[in-house]
């Protein structure tokens, strides 16, 4: 997903330097393109999503799980990732809903878009894949060994980083 998240993102900047390009010289270009990078921010982040939360890109705070003691941290981060993994399971029945009503409404068009005819499905078919996948992933950390969170307030692997070049610039002194 993060790779389709990617390539998206490769087309929206094609896009843009098209349109750009286009309106610079004051020619035409096809109106699609603008909704193509609309709907992209929507898919690009419901896509690549999952991937964040896989590799803890996402953001979160730990000055909870700082504070307390490795084993507590330990059950806490199983805890706050089973809520996080519920939650997401819990958006991604309802917004498959969404989709599904809009699937079967055959007149649900895009009101901001009505001359291109565009299903309003479409900028909803992201939302309960991204949302599922999330699920999985947050669950995921409730069952393997290492957990989500570190124990490091702040930005973890900038604190880590920042710890390491103060340990080497102290070294060369």
């Amino acid at each position: 997903m993060m790779a389709l998240a990617s390539v998206y993102v490769g087309l929206i900047m094609v896009a843009i330097i098209y349109i750009t390009t286009f309106r610079f010289f004051g020619a035409t270009y096809n109106i699609f393109t603008t909704t193509f990078i609309e709907y992209g921010f929507v898919y690009v982040m419901f896509l690549g999503s999952p991937w964040l939360v896989r590799n803890r890109s996402h953001v979160f705070i730990e000055m909870l799980t700082a504070a307390v003691s490795p084993k507590i941290r330990d059950i806490l981060s199983r805890i706050i990732c089973l809520t996080a993994a519920i939650v997401c399971f819990i958006w991604a029945w309802y917004t498959w809903q969404l989709f599904i009503e809009r699937w079967d409404d055959t007149m649900a068009f895009d009101e901001l878009r009505a001359q291109l005819d565009i299903r309003l499905w479409v900028s909803t078919v992201a939302f309960p894949f991204g949302f599922f996948m999330m699920g999985v992933e947050f669950l995921r950390f409730v069952f393997v060994r290492e957990t989500m969170h570190m124990g490091l307030a702040g930005v973890a692997s900038d604190r880590v980083e920042l710890e390491e070049t103060q340990r080497s610039l102290k070294g060369d002194f």
